[in-house]
């Protein structure tokens, strides 16, 4: 009898990306130009894409797609809440097709909805990020239908709050991830203009013992030395007196995966 814990599709494979729509959450909600879409490609695959713009914020940029709070898995005992219960995985394999050669984030949340603020924006809670690059140089586009398998165990998420990391967060509660999100920051201008990757899935899976063993490559050594480091101090950011305060919320120094 074979009693190996099969993977758990979150979405692509054998789940649908869409519908219904993921939420947007631009920096045009603080008066910025960036934009993003998640699009429905053949196959099951989505294209997370957009245009990320710098000059209007002073350096400050980010545009990010959320899903929904009715695709998670299984009714939670909250009214109207959904959770996926991952506890028995060891962490989220990403497979990504056509990437350029950015910096993305992926989001988990493992809170309930914080409610709305008085104009209407949720209001801000706890995330749980790590950071993913597919593709050569930033702006070259990896082709030819290759695809690349990201493995992230849950030790490499970070807890972040306002876009600052909280290390005070505890550990992520595997058991109620309620919204997965995918977002594009310009890192204070380190990453700016058009943006694109091509995402295939999104799965948990257990490494030891499970069905499907996970042989992806670990996102550690993937981003090892892939990416800039953001040595500036607060006051040294460019044009900090016109957004510290809303944009720390979603960027904060630049984090690399180690």
């Amino acid at each position: 009898m074979n009693t190996a814990l099969a993977p758990y599709v979150l979405f692509g494979a054998t789940k649908p990306w869409l519908p219904p729509p993921w939420t947007t959450t631009d920096d045009r909600v603080r008066g910025g130009a960036s934009h993003s879409y998640l699009s429905a490609l053949p196959n099951n695959r989505v294209r997370f894409h957009g245009h990320l713009d710098t000059s209007t914020l002073g350096g400050a940029g980010f545009a990010s797609q959320f899903s929904p709070p009715e695709a998670a898995g299984t009714e939670a005992e909250e009214a109207g809440e959904r959770r996926w219960d991952l506890s028995a995985y060891d962490g989220i394999e990403v497979e990504v097709g056509e990437g350029d050669g950015k910096i993305y984030t992926l989001v988990m949340k493992d809170e309930g909805a914080a409610g709305k603020r008085e104009d209407g924006r949720e209001q801000a809670g706890v995330s749980w990020e790590v950071d993913f690059k597919v593709g050569g140089e930033a702006g070259e586009t990896e082709r030819g239908g290759e695809v690349t398998t990201v493995w992230v165990p849950w030790g490499e998420f970070t807890a972040t709050y306002r876009g600052r990391e909280k290390g005070d967060a505890g550990e992520l509660k595997k058991e109620q991830v309620g919204r997965i999100g995918l977002m594009m920051r310009s890192y204070f201008g380190k990453q700016e203009g058009d943006f694109s990757v091509v995402l295939r899935s999104i799965v948990a899976r257990k490494t030891t013992g499970g069905e499907g063993e996970s042989t992806a490559t670990n996102a550690v050594s993937r981003l090892q030395g892939s990416m800039p480091k953001n040595t500036d101090t607060a006051n040294q950011r460019s044009g900090k007196g016109n957004w510290t305060g809303w944009f720390d919320w979603f960027s904060g120094p630049f984090r690399t995966v180690s």
